[in-house]
């Protein structure tokens, strides 16, 4: 079968013509033009993105894309050594801080402004997170929750109506404001020592967060410090294995906000263990909870990396594809789900079964 479809699809699957896979409406269109601008002006500058198992050997890089899903030139590559898929080229910090605040939410979103929808879809999300920390951790434990890149701040809305105290920051001012006027402790920028102290945090979050981290295990390190010893953190990503079920193209997954493309098992699981933090509970989805040990001490890692990851890699090389072929002869459970949404609805039983299992 992996004969027959390395034969079939060669990489790169996408090439760049510029065209995206979504419906985009007039003020993504624009602001994606601005954006793309500014990089060919030389304004945001680009440098290299170096793979986090320290690969050098460029032979061991697979591009797989030429553009991302919004039509967005990016050059998308797979580490044949460890599985992990990255950006070529990543925009240096100054680039990224303007960006995040001028054009992410404006692009990823298509709105200015957080409408009550979105807010909405996180407090959904935020439940989720609140039912998981439920499951393993007594919520008598955790007085204090803070979100890093909070957006509206909804996800942190089901824990602030627990009677937790709440606070969390983004660089978009305009989606703060949202949940500042729904009475949330939000503000604009990063983590901030001398709004959030060392230590202080019972509960850190970072949902589709950590993805957009230029320096990843620097950075992860970082956040660690701002929790309480013994304490908790919550960490989802859009996890690699995850496309079928929730995309009918896998190029939907690919963004050019998202620096690295984690799966679960085995390379996340090793993350955070070469962190130091202890695994509570991770997925295929990759949403985690973790501990941090009382006895835990910042380290100086460059590199994440196992023998064993090169097992992965070559199963993600033969995916991608798969996942590719599934979508083009429309078998993949993305379009099996739609499908059977589509009877149930035409049959007038999809919001009975909804009720049933809950949703």
């Amino acid at each position: 079968m992996e004969k027959i479809i390395n034969t079939l699809i060669k990489f790169p699957i996408w090439k760049n013509d510029r065209k995206p896979l979504i419906s985009l409406n007039d003020l993504q269109k624009r602001q994606i033009e601005n954006f793309v601008r500014k990089i060919q002006s030389g304004e945001y500058k680009l440098i290299h993105n170096p793979c986090l198992c320290g690969n050098k050997d460029t032979s061991l890089d697979i591009l797989i894309s030429e553009k991302d899903r919004y039509g967005i030139p990016c050059e998308i590559l797979l580490c044949k050594r460890c599985g992990l898929i990255r950006l070529k080229e990543k925009l240096d910090e100054q680039s990224t801080a303007d960006f995040y605040k001028n054009y992410y939410r404006d692009i990823y979103v298509g709105r200015e402004v957080a409408s009550d929808e979105f807010f909405n879809e996180q407090i959904r999300r935020g439940q989720v997170f609140l039912n998981l920390l439920m499951r393993y951790v007594n919520l008598k434990d955790i007085k204090n929750v803070f979100e890093v890149g909070c957006g509206a701040g909804g996800i942190l809305y089901p824990f602030y109506k627990e009677g937790l105290e709440v606070s969390g920051c983004d660089f978009n001012e305009k989606y703060l404001r949202y949940g500042k006027e729904m009475g949330l402790d939000l503000y604009q920028g990063e983590i901030d020592i001398l709004k959030t102290p060392k230590r202080s945090q019972d509960l850190v979050i970072l949902s589709h967060v950590m993805e957009h981290f230029n320096e990843p295990i620097e950075k992860m390190n970082e956040i660690i410090e701002f929790i309480a010893d013994g304490k908790y953190l919550l960490v989802e990503v859009p996890g690699f294995f995850w496309i079928p079920k929730i995309y009918f193209n896998p190029i939907l997954y690919f963004q050019n906000a998202h620096v690295y493309n984690y799966y679960y098992y085995y390379y996340l699981k090793t993350f955070f263990e070469t962190l130091g933090l202890e695994v509570l509970y991770g997925d295929e989805r990759c949403t985690f909870l973790l501990r941090k040990p009382s006895n835990w001490e910042k380290n100086n890692i460059k590199v994440v990396y196992d023998e064993k990851m090169r097992v992965w890699a070559e199963k993600i090389e033969v995916e991608i594809k798969k996942y590719y072929l599934l979508h083009v002869l429309k078998l993949n459970p993305y379009y099996l789900r739609m499908g059977l949404i589509k009877i149930l609805d035409k049959l007038r039983l999809k919001n009975t079964i909804k009720k049933m299992i809950g949703r």
